[in-house]
């Protein structure tokens, strides 16, 4: 992925959303908060004993980003590994033994990369779990076509644990479900597996100075009943785990009734705040907007959207990163509907982009959200219990902010323009 240097590249934006090492080191732009730096050293403090870390953060403000930008070159002292589970697994029908075997999948593979030969042994327990013949033949899974890579167990077990993900991922509930009844029973057996295999890895790394680091990242992007079904059900099966772990959650799961006994597993929490780019006050936050000009200046030419255009959406963007995009390739989108030969971003689509955006805004509420946010006080609102506060925080519509350490609440800034016409 290129920075944008046509209309058609902003509109490109919209759907290339893959976050590769290459992304993050040509688009990352550092918070104005450095909470990069706040994550970083406290690993770095903590690293002689593993630590489990709850990271969270709001729809929109760079949680998967900054992660994989501190597990490329900031976590020095550690093996990073992401376990992607949202693209693997169904999560509102997911179970322990999903997110076991789809952890040690990933385990084994990553694993793979680096030696040429894994210790027999530390796959053995795995080995007899496995060998269950009238699942092998549930599957499909030919023995045959294994190979011997290292030898036929640990070519059987690379590959049947990878059929196992895959059926779970893509087959019907009939053979799921026979799956997860088959290890049920033997999931204590194979979590300390799981275990062996994460001390051998961290032998492995210890070479190089390193630990293993397991990172969630997917985990901040399940919606509302996706995210309660795993942090209720399913966090303690990867908490016993002897490991570093880092898991990220919506930040909506604060208003959940089970995030206090979360939040008592954890070692750390921290939170990312979208940066504000004016006070209630309007008057602007240099840093903030400094931090959201930089982001787009990495990923569209300068050209294509004129000086005043770009102060205007950074305004009205209230700090939202996604905002700001959407803004930006919707008015490219209606650029070119108004006008094919047109070559920058054009301020009157611009404005009539804005009000679409905020009817849509504005449909989104309910009547008694409607009515609330012309009287929210916006300098003690009392979102706690408040079923309909929180929903406007999940919508960023009342967005939270830190600045300097303080954190403080404001509505998005197109919604309070319209508020005031």
């Amino acid at each position: 992925m290129q920075k944008a240097k046509t209309l058609n590249e902003i509109i490109a934006l919209k759907h290339n959303t893959d976050l590769t090492d290459e992304t993050v080191k040509m688009f990352y732009v550092m918070s104005p908060e450095k909470i990069e730096q706040k994550i970083e050293r406290f690993f770095q403090i903590m690293h002689h004993q593993p630590q489990k870390m709850l990271f969270m953060g709001p729809k929109g403000v760079g949680k998967r980003s900054l992660l994989r930008y501190l597990a490329q070159d900031k976590f020095t002292h550690f093996h990073c590994l992401s376990i992607d589970l949202r693209n693997s697994l169904n999560p509102l029908d997911i179970s322990q033994v999903d997110i076991i075997f789809c952890l040690l999948n990933q385990l084994i593979d990553d694993l793979s990369k680096t030696q040429k030969r894994i210790d027999p042994g530390v796959l053995n327990s795995i080995y007899q779990n496995l060998h269950d013949e009238q699942l092998i033949s549930l599957i499909h899974f030919k023995k045959s076509e294994a190979g011997d890579d290292e030898g036929t167990k640990i070519g059987f077990v690379k590959s049947f644990i990878n059929a196992i993900v895959e059926a779970i991922s893509t087959s019907g509930n009939e053979i799921r479900n026979h799956i997860r009844k088959s290890f049920e029973p033997s999931l204590r057996l194979i979590l300390k597996s799981v275990q062996q295999f994460i001390d051998y890895s961290n032998q492995i790394y210890q070479r190089n100075g390193q630990a293993l680091l397991i990172i969630f990242d997917e985990l901040g992007q399940f919606d509302q009943t996706s995210a309660e079904i795993f942090f209720q059900n399913h966090l303690s099966i990867t908490k016993r785990l002897n490991a570093n772990i880092i898991y990220t959650m919506p930040d909506f799961f604060r208003f959940s009734t089970c995030f206090q006994t979360v939040c008592d597993q954890m070692d750390r929490i921290e939170y990312l705040r979208m940066s504000p780019v004016a006070c209630q006050n309007q008057s602007s936050i240099a840093p903030g907007k400094s931090f959201i000009d930089e982001i787009i200046n990495k990923r569209i030419d300068s050209q294509l959207i004129p000086e005043s255009m770009r102060e205007a959406i950074i305004a009205a963007s209230g700090g939202v990163i996604s905002d700001a995009f959407h803004l930006l390739i919707e008015t490219a989108i209606c650029t070119l509907i108004d006008n094919a030969t047109n070559e920058s971003l054009q301020q009157a689509i611009f404005d009539q982009v804005k009000a679409q955006f905020v009817r849509q805004k504005i449909q989104q509420l309910n009547y008694q959200q409607f009515c609330l946010l012309k009287e929210v006080d916006l300098l003690n609102p009392s979102w706690t219990g408040n079923q309909d506060m929180q929903q406007l925080m999940m919508k960023n519509v009342l967005i939270e902010y830190e600045s300097n350490q303080h954190v403080w609440f404001d509505m998005h800034p197109l919604i309070k323009a319209y508020f005031r016409t």
